[in-house]
């Protein structure tokens, strides 16, 4: 009897899987395998996929949205900005159809395309989704400080930094934003916690660097830099022009210590 109902089980279970599967719609199915492609970094049979979803069921926000994100990592991004559109356009006010992923497309394309208007517009409808978030408060320091609003920047940058303490990335953009206000003490403090966290950090020593620069202190600019070049320093081609160095483009010590970075010979800012 014990066998019996064994076998009996393993039927019952057999049929329900074939019955889960067959309520399963073929856009889904394309869908689920696009997003395994996706995450393996096959865009190209990621799009297959979302292709053929979106032939059996073409106003599918989500593969929409997968598609957008799809042709974006593709280099396509008029394709995807398109793609993100119409899952707005599909999504947008419908309780149950999440179109963050598409405002943050969106977003990603317009800073790509230094369009900071509409950058700040995608991150904040962003935002609204989901207010919390500490990424796009990051986003939105970094774009309102592209277009020039510090007093905007600095209130999602303190978000940012509060809610992760020891991110290096959220408080160096503290720092850049404080150094813009002029408040020199609050984005050294903010760079000197980065060294906290974390000593091997390059961008500690830079952002102190740039307040020496701001303060006209040479020699503790010079030295700070040394030690973020010493630190292997990303972009080295930047610092020639970094803005913040901007008093320091003819300085023969700065375009030793510049070419010395890898950076080649060090130019006046533009």
């Amino acid at each position: 009897m014990l066998r019996l109902t064994r076998a009996r089980t393993r039927v019952m279970v057999l049929a329900l899987a074939v019955a889960s599967a067959a309520c399963v719609d073929p856009s889904t199915e394309h869908r689920v395998r696009a997003n395994a492609f996706f995450r393996g970094g096959d865009f190209a049979a990621a799009e297959k996929e979302c292709d053929q979803g979106l032939s059996a069921k073409p106003d599918d926000v989500a593969t929409l949205i997968l598609r957008g994100k799809t042709l974006f990592e593709l280099g396509r991004s008029p394709e995807a900005k398109r793609d993100f559109d119409r899952s707005i356009e599909l999504g947008a006010g419908k309780g149950k159809t999440y179109v963050g992923d598409a405002y943050l497309g969106l977003a990603i394309i317009a800073s790509r395309n230094k369009d900071w208007t509409q950058a700040r517009d995608d991150f904040e409808k962003l935002l609204a989704l989901d207010p919390n978030d500490v990424g796009t408060h990051a986003n939105l320091a970094r774009v309102y400080l592209e277009l020039g609003d510090v007093a905007k920047a600095k209130e999602h940058a303190e978000v940012a930094a509060h809610a992760r303490p020891g991110d290096e990335a959220n408080l160096f953009m503290l720092g850049k934003v404080d150094l813009a206000a002029g408040d020199l003490d609050a984005a050294a403090a903010a760079f000197a916690k980065i060294r906290e966290s974390n000593a091997r950090a390059s961008s500690a020593p830079y952002g102190l660097a740039m307040v020496a620069a701001r303060r006209g202190d040479r020699a503790a600019a010079l030295a700070s830099l040394r030690d973020a070049v010493a630190l292997k320093v990303p972009n080295p081609g930047e610092i020639a022009r970094d803005p913040a160095f901007a008093s320091l483009a003819s300085d023969a010590e700065f375009v030793k210590i510049v070419a010395g970075a890898g950076a080649g010979p060090a130019a006046a800012p533009p």
